[in-house]
């Protein structure tokens, strides 16, 4: 009755991958919806377009192959102030059991990151909005 109100988290820290890349972060043990994610930067990364990044979070399936949008793409351009979390919007949140949850990592420059959290609350079963 209330289990859209019994949300669950983890947290992912992962670095500089030294390219773009692909990294999985987790699999869904049953069906699950997504409520919300976000990213951390433990440091500030200043506006600009020499040196930054994006990510964004995508549904790889059960094979980690497919790249179904759950959000779109968060930082980039704007930069990142230290210890302040950035939201995902949130557009196709549910993953079956076995489905991977991947974030996709965009860089242009080199050095951009030292580490960052990503943040996830969730519901099993599809959940109310």
């Amino acid at each position: 009755m209330f289990g859209d109100r019994d949300i669950k988290s983890f947290n992912v820290t992962f670095i500089d991958p030294a390219a773009d890349d692909d990294i999985g972060v987790w699999v869904a043990p049953q069906y699950v919806t997504i409520k919300s994610a976000y990213v951390t930067m433990p440091n500030d990364l200043a506006a600009g377009t020499a040196n930054l990044f994006d990510v964004a979070l995508y549904n790889g399936g059960t094979a980690g192959t497919a790249l179904t949008a759950v959000a779109g793409t968060i930082g980039g351009t704007v930069g990142w102030t230290g210890l302040t979390p950035v939201a995902f919007t949130i557009s196709n949140g549910v993953l079956t059991a076995g489905q991977l949850l991947k974030v996709r990592y965009d860089e242009t420059g080199t050095g951009t990151i030292a580490g960052a959290t990503l943040t996830v609350n969730y519901v099993n079963g599809q959940g109310a909005a």
